[in-house]
């Protein structure tokens, strides 16, 4: 007859780490993983600086500009479409919220798909800078 174990085995589940054990890593944030992607803060933070500068130049030259402008134009180079010059804030205003809705996507994104995210950065950066060349178009005869 044999006799039994003084100290029998655990029984299997009880091996498993509990919830909230120190030894188990913390999954991060999606934030958290976006933020460390180097390239991405660059693209990002350099589309909210461009956006941001953008502002300012209005601000600087918007005592300069006539009290109507015309913020749109059609097929034939004939404004279509003119407005009180605080309209020309739209444009900024445009940006950065395509700026926000990009950088909200690329934080759903980039666990998964990095390059998309990518590409959603760099377009907010491109839309910035043909920002820049709207106002300027718009504003750049007239002052």
């Amino acid at each position: 007859m044999s006799t039994p174990p003084l100290f029998p085995p655990p029984p299997p589940e009880s091996l498993e780490p509990r919830a909230g054990y120190a030894g188990t890593p913390a999954r991060p944030s999606r934030l958290a993983l976006l933020w460390r992607d180097h390239t991405l803060q660059l693209l990002f933070l350099l589309a909210l600086f461009v956006n941001g500068v953008l502002v300012g130049y209005l601000i600087l030259r918007f005592d300069m500009l006539p009290d109507l402008l015309p913020l749109h134009f059609d097929a034939s180079g004939q404004a279509d479409r003119i407005e009180a010059k605080t309209g020309i804030f739209g444009l900024p205003l445009l940006g950065f919220s395509i700026l926000l809705v990009n950088f909200l996507t690329g934080i759903l994104l980039h666990s998964r798909e990095r390059a998309a995210t990518i590409l959603l950065a760099t377009t907010a950066l491109l839309l910035q800078v043909l920002l820049w060349f709207a106002v300027s178009s718009i504003i750049g005869g007239l002052v």
